[in-house]
């Protein structure tokens, strides 16, 4: 399995010269993908955290040539890793976006995946609910607004699955996400 080292994931995030709002956002969904993904290795289920972390941290690495392209977006980043030899980050960056939620053949499949999209969904610039993410993407994106709202009862589904997967409650679940979130703030 080819997944860059953390060092390498970041000389690779450097390379896309991404604005720094989504650097700052790709760095706090990998603490927290990554978080999701211990808890549900803790509860013996198979996924790597490392992959989860590196995938997360490169999820958006295609956003600014798909902003506003809610169909190319995770679908040009995960050809991009592929190309350059990294194929199991394929998916889980393919199936992160919202939209993702609402189309079967592009929904999250596996934990790596779930991990990464649950993470997307509880991070911007902050450590936010799962509602405010969308609220925010709706200001932000209003064409997307009827598919983001279709999607807030999926991606609250999504992440009770894996709370369940995990042995916790979605509280628990949230409280060990922003801890990861906060722990990364403080160094």
């Amino acid at each position: 399995m080819a997944v860059p080292t953390p060092a390498e994931a970041e000389l690779l995030l450097a390379s896309f010269d991404l604005p720094d709002g989504v650097v700052t956002h790709s760095r706090g969904v990998s603490r927290v993908a990554a978080e999701a993904a211990r808890q549900l290795v803790a509860a013996g289920a198979e996924v790597d955290p490392h992959l989860v972390a590196v995938a997360a941290l490169l999820h958006d690495v295609d956003k600014p040539q798909t902003r506003g392209d809610g169909q190319r977006h995770g679908l040009l980043g995960a050809q991009w890793m592929a190309e350059r030899g990294y194929p199991e980050l394929a998916e889980p960056i393919a199936s992160h976006p919202v939209s993702s939620l609402l189309d079967p053949s592009r929904a999250p499949r596996g934990w790596a995946a779930v991990a990464l999209a649950v993470a997307d969904r509880r991070v911007g610039q902050e450590f936010v609910t799962i509602d405010e993410r969308i609220d925010d993407q709706a200001l932000r994106y209003p064409e997307f607004r009827e598919g983001l709202e279709a999607a807030r009862s999926p991606a609250h589904a999504m992440e009770a699955d894996l709370a369940a997967a995990a042995g916790m409650s979605v509280d628990q679940l949230e409280a060990r996400l922003r801890a990861a979130w906060d722990e990364g703030r403080e160094g």
